[in-house]
């Protein structure tokens, strides 16, 4: 996606939030600079991987409990 239909599409998003203490909060990570947001992003990133893994390594453990129980 080019930046001029990103740039829609997140504009499009935002307009769609309701809830006033999430706007406020997409203000103040707009309001920083680029690299506070390069790595906040980053870390959310890393974050949500870690989550995906973990929950990869509980439901194969939960599929190998339930496959000796068979």
């Amino acid at each position: 996606m080019n930046a001029p239909k990103l740039k829609i599409a997140l504009l499009q998003r935002i307009i769609e939030i309701d809830d006033t203490e999430l706007l406020k909060s997409l203000e103040g990570l707009l309001n920083t600079t680029d690299k506070n947001i390069s790595k906040f992003l980053e870390l959310a990133n890393q974050k949500l991987q870690q989550e995906d893994e973990n929950e990869t390594e509980d439901f194969t453990a939960y599929i190998k409990e339930w496959v000796k129980n068979m």
